[in-house]
């Protein structure tokens, strides 16, 4: 964070992702994001790398020999309001594979004044070899060609080891056209739904679909962090809060009633910044852009506002812009699930379902997004109204947020960018 000192176990910058080094340079890199600014990403690579950008909007564009830069967009059925949101790194080196997903986007001020954070993972490399695909490479080959990248790029890909990825894919793309049709058989909570269930994260809950929904018994608490709220209602709750189960709602052939899933028992807190923190922070307009709220939104009669918690930044008088949900299951509520990546928690990104329909053509996504699950995750309490810790593979995760469950007071309202 630009201005403060930071702590080199909990923070990582643009150049120690990239890594790119004479003794180890990058020999080709895809970057996608929904704002970038290629002069300052660029000078981070050596000039010798090839490298695809797909970009919803670009700053500071490259000129003069553009030869080793590919420019890509996916298919946009609906270019007046769907966007590509997907923030992802791709980065070959001569042995290795840099896989990142990010939450931020590719421009310096969400590197220097905003929080945000990433999921890295390295995979062996041999271009002489062709590795058998898996779960993971499939999805990842599947969300590139949705996005549009070249299939030159995508063949690079029978060249890496997967056999260790760490993580599973979840990914959306906007309904309308043919690329929903093609590749992924689900997409947002949907794909959530599926990812979850075959992890076998919800115990007490193993067996419950769609098709006996009625055995159904809520036991999760849902963390939801993002730097944009939509129009969220208890409906899009629920569907998120099944998701959250394994439980894909869209299957089921009549609408949930209230003794199955009472409003009350969907457990979400949905973790935004509030005005008065807004208007505390220490980087001004500069530190607020990348965050959004309508006050329309807010004020609609079927807005859980209820359903709000405070967002405490790692670093007092700054803003979070990380996506994350964080999901905890049982009585004593020690284990669950982890998401980090594009999806904000909104319906656009995660996606709104109709009930009863024969399609999934009845779920409407509107944005390109990435991010991946993490299972096996611990959260460790240490008093009530006091952060959580939360660890995978038992080890802390450092989280550019303070993860405490604390409601909005009766007199404190969401930061609105209007």
């Amino acid at each position: 964070m630009q201005g403060v000192r930071n702590s080199g176990s909990e923070t990582l910058d643009i150049s120690g992702i990239l890594e790119d080094s004479p003794s180890d340079p990058i020999e080709r890199a895809l970057f996608t994001s929904y704002y970038v600014d290629e002069e300052w990403l660029l000078s981070y690579i050596n000039p010798l790398a090839e490298l695809a950008i797909i970009a919803q909007h670009t700053v500071n564009a490259v000129s003069g020999d553009n030869s080793r830069i590919t420019r890509c967009f996916p298919e946009m059925p609906k270019a007046d309001v769907q966007i590509m949101h997907t923030k992802i790194m791709l980065v070959y080196y001569r042995h290795r594979l840099r896989f990142v997903v990010l939450t931020g986007n590719l421009v310096k001020e969400d590197w220097s004044v905003m929080q945000n954070a990433v999921f890295v993972q390295d995979f062996w490399r041999n271009r002489a070899a062709v590795f058998r695909a898996n779960e993971f490479s499939r999805s990842l080959a599947y969300a590139l060609h949705d996005l549009g990248v070249p299939r030159d790029f995508v063949a690079m890909m029978n060249g890496v080891d997967f056999s260790l990825a760490s993580a599973r894919i979840v990914t959306s793309v906007p309904t309308g056209g043919v690329r929903e049709q093609r590749n992924m058989d689900e997409y947002g909570v949907e794909r959530l739904a599926t990812v979850v269930r075959e992890l076998g994260v919800d115990e007490e809950n193993v067996g419950v679909s769609a098709q006996n929904i009625d055995e159904f018994t809520p036991n999760a608490r849902l963390y939801c962090v993002g730097s944009s709220v939509g129009p969220m209602d208890n409906k899009w709750l629920c569907d998120m809060y099944l998701g959250a189960h394994g439980i894909n709602h869209s299957q089921c052939k009549r609408p949930i009633s209230p003794e199955v899933l009472p409003w009350d028992l969907v457990d979400i807190g949905v973790a935004f910044p509030t005005q008065k923190q807004a208007d505390r922070c220490r980087y001004g307009e500069v530190g607020r852009q990348h965050v959004y709220m309508k006050r329309g939104c807010y004020f609609n009669k079927e807005f859980p506002r209820s359903s709000l918690v405070y967002l405490v930044p790692r670093v007092a008088r700054t803003l979070v812009h990380a996506k994350v949900v964080l999901a905890r299951f049982g009585v004593r509520q020690r284990r669950g699930w982890m998401y980090l990546g594009s999806h904000n928690f909104t319906p656009a990104a995660w996606g709104r379902l109709c009930v009863g329909g024969e399609s999934r053509r009845d779920a409407y996504f509107n944005n390109y997004e990435f991010g991946v699950v993490l299972d096996n995750v611990e959260f460790m309490d240490v008093g009530e109204n006091t952060e959580s810790d939360v660890l995978w593979r038992g080890e802390k995760i450092a989280l550019p947020f303070r993860y405490i469950w604390e409601p909005y007071k009766q007199d404190e309202m969401p930061f609105f960018s209007e």
